[in-house]
Protein backbone atom coordinates (compact mmCIF):
# COMPACT_ATOMS: atom_id res chain seq x y z
CA UNK A 1 0.00 0.00 0.00
CA UNK A 2 2.81 2.21 0.86
CA UNK A 3 4.52 1.75 -2.88
CA UNK A 4 1.12 2.89 -4.46
CA UNK A 5 0.95 5.72 -2.46
CA UNK A 6 4.17 7.00 -3.28
CA UNK A 7 3.14 6.50 -6.80
CA UNK A 8 0.40 9.15 -6.87
CA UNK A 9 2.08 11.20 -4.91
CA UNK A 10 4.89 11.16 -7.60
CA UNK A 11 1.98 11.70 -10.37
CA UNK A 12 0.64 14.68 -8.11
CA UNK A 13 4.43 16.43 -8.01
CA UNK A 14 4.40 15.52 -11.71
CA UNK A 15 1.24 17.71 -12.50
CA UNK A 16 2.66 20.11 -10.02
CA UNK A 17 5.36 20.98 -12.61
CA UNK A 18 8.16 20.52 -9.78
CA UNK A 19 10.56 17.67 -8.27
CA UNK A 20 10.26 16.61 -4.47
CA UNK A 21 14.09 17.86 -3.85
CA UNK A 22 13.18 21.06 -5.16
CA UNK A 23 10.42 21.98 -2.34
CA UNK A 24 12.47 23.16 0.78
CA UNK A 25 10.83 24.40 3.77
CA UNK A 26 14.10 24.68 5.35
CA UNK A 27 14.66 27.69 3.37
CA UNK A 28 11.42 29.93 4.19
CA UNK A 29 8.76 31.55 2.29
CA UNK A 30 11.29 33.55 -0.12
CA UNK A 31 13.03 30.89 -1.12
CA UNK A 32 10.02 28.90 -2.29
CA UNK A 33 7.26 31.64 -3.00
CA UNK A 34 7.09 30.52 -6.34
CA UNK A 35 6.66 27.03 -5.75
CA UNK A 36 4.15 28.45 -3.52
CA UNK A 37 2.48 30.14 -6.04
CA UNK A 38 2.53 26.91 -8.25
CA UNK A 39 0.64 25.11 -5.37
CA UNK A 40 -2.31 26.79 -5.62
CA UNK A 41 -2.69 26.69 -9.14
CA UNK A 42 -2.60 23.03 -8.76
CA UNK A 43 -5.51 23.29 -6.51
CA UNK A 44 -7.51 25.09 -9.13
CA UNK A 45 -6.56 22.20 -11.51
CA UNK A 46 -7.60 19.22 -9.89
CA UNK A 47 -10.54 21.19 -8.15
CA UNK A 48 -12.01 22.12 -11.70
CA UNK A 49 -12.00 18.04 -12.61
CA UNK A 50 -14.70 17.40 -10.00
CA UNK A 51 -15.77 20.54 -8.49
CA UNK A 52 -18.98 18.61 -7.80
CA UNK A 53 -16.66 16.25 -5.40
CA UNK A 54 -13.89 18.10 -4.56
CA UNK A 55 -14.51 20.48 -1.93
CA UNK A 56 -11.89 20.81 0.02
CA UNK A 57 -9.58 21.09 -2.83
CA UNK A 58 -11.54 24.38 -3.91
CA UNK A 59 -11.29 25.97 -0.75
CA UNK A 60 -7.35 25.08 0.00
CA UNK A 61 -7.02 26.54 -3.54
CA UNK A 62 -8.12 30.02 -1.98
CA UNK A 63 -6.21 29.73 1.19
CA UNK A 64 -3.71 30.30 -0.91
CA UNK A 65 -4.44 33.49 -1.30
CA UNK A 66 -4.10 34.07 2.51
CA UNK A 67 -1.03 32.32 3.14
CA UNK A 68 0.57 34.63 0.41
CA UNK A 69 -0.67 37.23 1.74
CA UNK A 70 0.64 36.60 5.10
CA UNK A 71 4.07 35.72 4.12
CA UNK A 72 4.70 38.74 1.95
CA UNK A 73 3.48 40.49 5.17
CA UNK A 74 5.21 38.55 7.91
CA UNK A 75 8.85 38.81 6.22
CA UNK A 76 8.27 42.69 6.15
CA UNK A 77 8.89 42.63 10.25
CA UNK A 78 10.55 39.18 11.05
CA UNK A 79 13.50 37.60 9.39
CA UNK A 80 13.12 35.08 6.97
CA UNK A 81 13.87 31.95 7.28
CA UNK A 82 13.11 31.52 10.67
CA UNK A 83 11.62 29.20 12.37
CA UNK A 84 8.14 30.78 11.94
CA UNK A 85 8.68 30.68 8.43
CA UNK A 86 9.80 27.88 7.66
CA UNK A 87 7.08 26.29 9.66
CA UNK A 88 4.56 27.58 7.45
CA UNK A 89 6.23 26.72 4.50
CA UNK A 90 6.50 22.99 5.71
CA UNK A 91 2.45 23.26 6.58
CA UNK A 92 1.96 23.96 3.28
CA UNK A 93 3.86 20.62 1.97
CA UNK A 94 3.17 18.28 4.54
CA UNK A 95 -0.90 19.36 3.43
CA UNK A 96 -0.14 18.22 -0.27
CA UNK A 97 1.94 15.18 0.71
CA UNK A 98 -1.02 13.92 3.06
CA UNK A 99 -4.17 14.76 0.57
CA UNK A 100 -2.87 15.73 -3.08
CA UNK A 101 -2.25 11.88 -3.64
CA UNK A 102 -5.78 10.92 -2.22
CA UNK A 103 -7.60 13.53 -4.99
CA UNK A 104 -5.14 11.94 -7.95
CA UNK A 105 -5.96 8.44 -6.63
CA UNK A 106 -9.71 9.03 -6.97
CA UNK A 107 -9.92 10.36 -10.11
CA UNK A 108 -7.91 7.25 -11.56
CA UNK A 109 -9.81 4.18 -9.29
CA UNK A 110 -11.87 5.55 -5.84
CA UNK A 111 -13.06 1.92 -5.21
CA UNK A 112 -8.68 1.41 -4.96
CA UNK A 113 -8.57 4.82 -2.67
CA UNK A 114 -11.05 3.43 -0.50
CA UNK A 115 -8.68 -0.11 0.02
CA UNK A 116 -5.47 2.43 0.50
CA UNK A 117 -7.62 4.23 3.10
CA UNK A 118 -8.00 1.37 5.07
CA UNK A 119 -4.04 0.93 5.27
CA UNK A 120 -3.84 4.79 5.99
CA UNK A 121 -6.62 4.68 9.43
CA UNK A 122 -5.03 1.55 10.54
CA UNK A 123 -1.17 3.34 10.27
CA UNK A 124 -2.53 6.41 10.19
CA UNK A 125 -5.00 7.51 12.55
CA UNK A 126 -6.48 10.89 12.05
CA UNK A 127 -9.49 12.98 13.53
CA UNK A 128 -11.98 11.50 10.93
CA UNK A 129 -11.17 8.59 9.03
CA UNK A 130 -10.21 8.67 5.55
CA UNK A 131 -11.89 5.32 4.45
CA UNK A 132 -15.25 7.15 5.59
CA UNK A 133 -14.46 10.27 3.77
CA UNK A 134 -14.09 9.33 0.39
CA UNK A 135 -16.94 6.73 1.14
CA UNK A 136 -19.02 9.85 1.53
CA UNK A 137 -17.61 11.48 -1.43
CA UNK A 138 -18.41 8.62 -3.24
CA UNK A 139 -22.32 8.94 -3.12
CA UNK A 140 -24.18 10.97 -4.86
CA UNK A 141 -25.67 13.27 -2.37
CA UNK A 142 -24.51 16.68 -1.72
CA UNK A 143 -24.84 16.74 1.93
CA UNK A 144 -23.01 13.97 1.94
CA UNK A 145 -19.95 15.39 -0.26
CA UNK A 146 -20.08 18.47 2.19
CA UNK A 147 -19.68 16.73 5.50
CA UNK A 148 -16.98 14.42 4.29
CA UNK A 149 -15.12 17.95 2.93
CA UNK A 150 -15.50 19.21 6.15
CA UNK A 151 -14.03 16.02 7.59
CA UNK A 152 -11.24 16.21 5.09
CA UNK A 153 -10.59 19.66 6.61
CA UNK A 154 -10.97 18.90 10.19
CA UNK A 155 -8.02 16.38 9.40
CA UNK A 156 -5.75 18.45 8.11
CA UNK A 157 -6.40 21.52 10.71
CA UNK A 158 -6.03 19.03 13.76
CA UNK A 159 -3.65 16.15 12.53
CA UNK A 160 -1.42 18.27 9.88
CA UNK A 161 -1.53 22.10 11.60
CA UNK A 162 -1.44 22.38 14.55
CA UNK A 163 1.79 20.43 15.26
CA UNK A 164 3.67 23.10 13.60
CA UNK A 165 1.72 25.78 15.62
CA UNK A 166 3.41 24.15 18.50
CA UNK A 167 6.40 24.09 17.31
CA UNK A 168 6.49 28.10 16.36
CA UNK A 169 5.11 28.61 20.29
CA UNK A 170 8.30 27.19 20.94
CA UNK A 171 10.88 29.40 19.64
CA UNK A 172 10.94 32.58 21.45
CA UNK A 173 11.82 34.91 18.15
CA UNK A 174 8.86 33.96 16.21
CA UNK A 175 6.49 33.14 19.24
CA UNK A 176 6.39 37.03 19.29
CA UNK A 177 4.96 37.35 15.87
CA UNK A 178 2.03 35.27 16.71
CA UNK A 179 0.02 37.98 17.97
CA UNK A 180 -0.10 39.17 14.67
CA UNK A 181 -1.61 36.38 12.80
CA UNK A 182 -5.22 37.27 14.34
CA UNK A 183 -5.04 40.71 12.65
CA UNK A 184 -3.66 40.06 9.26
CA UNK A 185 -5.97 36.70 9.02
CA UNK A 186 -8.72 37.85 6.47
CA UNK A 187 -11.57 35.82 5.03
CA UNK A 188 -10.42 33.13 2.92
CA UNK A 189 -13.72 33.82 0.30
CA UNK A 190 -15.98 36.74 0.34
CA UNK A 191 -19.07 35.07 1.62
CA UNK A 192 -17.68 34.86 5.81
CA UNK A 193 -15.77 37.04 7.75
CA UNK A 194 -12.34 37.16 8.73
CA UNK A 195 -11.11 35.85 12.05
CA UNK A 196 -10.90 39.08 14.04
CA UNK A 197 -14.38 40.09 13.50
CA UNK A 198 -15.52 36.29 14.88
CA UNK A 199 -13.53 36.35 17.86
CA UNK A 200 -11.89 39.04 17.97
CA UNK A 201 -10.20 38.05 21.68
CA UNK A 202 -8.80 34.57 20.45
CA UNK A 203 -6.22 33.24 18.89
CA UNK A 204 -6.06 31.75 15.60
CA UNK A 205 -3.19 29.91 16.00
CA UNK A 206 -5.30 27.55 18.48
CA UNK A 207 -7.24 24.80 16.54
CA UNK A 208 -10.31 25.41 19.23
CA UNK A 209 -10.70 29.11 18.00
CA UNK A 210 -9.83 28.21 14.18
CA UNK A 211 -12.33 25.31 14.25
CA UNK A 212 -15.13 27.52 15.49
CA UNK A 213 -14.39 30.30 12.96
CA UNK A 214 -14.34 28.03 10.10
CA UNK A 215 -17.63 25.57 11.26
CA UNK A 216 -19.82 28.13 12.71
CA UNK A 217 -23.63 28.61 11.39
CA UNK A 218 -21.53 31.38 9.20
CA UNK A 219 -18.43 30.10 9.20
CA UNK A 220 -16.21 29.41 6.04
CA UNK A 221 -17.18 25.82 5.35
CA UNK A 222 -20.86 26.41 5.68
CA UNK A 223 -20.77 29.01 3.52
CA UNK A 224 -18.68 27.84 0.39
CA UNK A 225 -20.05 24.59 0.93
CA UNK A 226 -23.40 26.49 0.55
CA UNK A 227 -22.72 27.99 -2.45
CA UNK A 228 -24.02 27.13 -6.11
CA UNK A 229 -21.10 25.44 -7.58
CA UNK A 230 -20.94 28.15 -10.41
CA UNK A 231 -19.92 30.48 -7.64
CA UNK A 232 -17.46 28.30 -5.80
CA UNK A 233 -16.13 27.57 -9.47
CA UNK A 234 -15.52 30.89 -10.50
CA UNK A 235 -13.81 32.30 -7.50
CA UNK A 236 -11.31 29.22 -7.78
CA UNK A 237 -10.69 30.31 -11.26
CA UNK A 238 -9.64 33.63 -10.42
CA UNK A 239 -5.57 34.36 -10.37
CA UNK A 240 -3.25 34.50 -7.51
CA UNK A 241 -3.15 37.71 -7.75
CA UNK A 242 -6.70 38.62 -7.81
CA UNK A 243 -7.09 36.06 -4.77
CA UNK A 244 -4.65 38.03 -2.73
CA UNK A 245 -5.80 40.96 -3.45
CA UNK A 246 -9.19 39.72 -2.81
CA UNK A 247 -10.96 40.86 -6.10
CA UNK A 248 -13.58 39.05 -6.06
CA UNK A 249 -15.48 40.27 -8.76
Amino acid sequence: MNNLVKLYQQKAYERFGIKEEDWQPQLGYKANAEILNQLYYYYRQVYEQRSDKFLWMGLARLTGGQVMYGMRNIIKIAKDPCVLTVEIMQMAKDIFDDIAWQHELFLNNPEQLIEVCKWLDATKPAQHSFEKIWKMILLDNPQSISTANQMLLENEQFNTIQHRYEIIRKDAYSKKYLWFTRFVMRNIHPYHNRFFFDLPFRDVTEFKYRWQWISHKKGMWNTWSGLKEQERSRLVSLNNEEVIAHHWN
